[in-house]
C-alpha cells in the first residue's frame, strides 16, 4: 500500500545490503509501509538513492491503496523516483519477451499462473535491465526466473533483506 514509509518503531540500518542499483519488490514496499519490516527503507536516504522504482511495482502498489490517503504517499513515492530519474517502465520488447519466457518456463516447469507470475518476470525483467539487484522475499519464485533469464541474456541478481536483519 502507498502508507509513508516508515515503521513506528525504530530499526538498526541495513548495512548488509549489495552494491550499486536496487529494485525493490512489492512486497518489500508493503511490509515497509505497514511498519513490518525494512525501517531503513523510509529512514536512509543513500538507500533511497540507490533505489529504482518500476512502473510494475508502482501498479502493484496502487491497486493495494485503500484510501486517499495512501494513494497521495504514493504518489510522493513515485514523484521522488522520477526526480531522482529512477522510476522506470518496462519498454515493448520487455512484454514480448516476458510472455516468450512464460511459453519457455511452461515447458520447464509445468502449468503456471499466467496472471501472477506475468508481473514477477516483468519486475525481474526490469531488474536486470537496469542492473539492479532485486530485493525480494520471495526468492523461490524468482529464483525460477534467474535460471531462465540466464538461459537468454540476464544476469537476475537477487537478495533477501529478510535473510540479512
Amino acid at each position: 500500500s502507498g502508507r509513508r514509509l516508515r515503521a513506528h518503531c525504530p530499526q538498526k540500518p541495513m548495512s548488509q545490503l549489495p552494491p550499486g542499483l536496487l529494485l525493490l519488490d512489492t512486497g518489500i514496499y508493503i511490509r515497509a509501509s505497514r511498519g513490518e519490516d525494512y525501517a531503513w527503507l523510509g529512514e536512509d536516504s543513500q538507500v533511497f538513492q540507490r533505489t529504482i522504482l518500476t512502473a510494475v511495482v508502482a501498479a502493484e502498489l496502487y491497486a493495494g491503496t485503500r484510501d486517499h490517503r495512501e494513494k497521495r504517499a504514493l504518489d510522493n513515492l513515485c514523484r521522488a523516483h522520477h526526480s531522482l530519474g529512477h522510476f522506470s517502465s518496462p519498454p515493448t520488447t520487455a512484454w514480448t519477451e516476458a510472455g516468450i519466457l512464460l511459453r519457455r518456463a511452461h515447458q520447464s516447469f509445468g502449468q503456471m499462473d499466467f496472471h501472477h507470475h506475468f508481473r514477477d518476470l516483468l519486475i525481474a525483467l526490469e531488474a536486470v535491465r537496469m542492473g539492479a539487484t532485486l530485493l525480494t522475499e520471495n526468492v523461490r519464485d524468482f529464483a525460477r526466473w534467474k535460471m531462465i533469464l540466464s538461459s537468454t541474456r540476464g544476469t537476475l541478481k537477487l537478495f533477501n533483506p529478510a535473510e540479512a536483519t
